[in-house]
């Protein structure tokens, strides 16, 4: 499934809305808007993986990425709305509870 990704900004926080596999083909445009979101953000940013089908270590490492450096401006990163087997490696592979944050 092909990659989709709008952003919307709410007040002092911006969501980047994701929707289809974040693979290695796919996970540099995920990384783009995450950082461009960071970037734009006065607040926070919300990545929203509602609409994401499969995730590989890529997706997992755009998402780090964009944590550190929200980290890095002092704003606040979290992942949202993980289900199914994106939630599922989540999990395993540990990083949930520090993206969720």
């Amino acid at each position: 499934m092909a990659l989709s990704l709008s952003t919307t900004r709410d007040d002092d926080t911006v969501v980047v809305s994701v929707a289809g596999d974040v693979d290695l083909s796919t996970a540099a445009e995920l990384d783009g808007a995450v950082a461009a979101a960071v970037v734009g953000a006065t607040g926070s940013v919300v990545v929203d993986l509602a609409g994401v089908t499969f995730i590989d270590s890529a997706g997992i490492n755009a998402l780090l990425k964009g944590r550190r450096l929200a980290d890095d401006r002092g704003q606040r990163f979290r992942v949202a709305n993980p289900a199914g087997v994106v939630r599922d490696v989540l999990e395993l592979t540990g990083v949930l509870a520090h993206l969720s944050g």
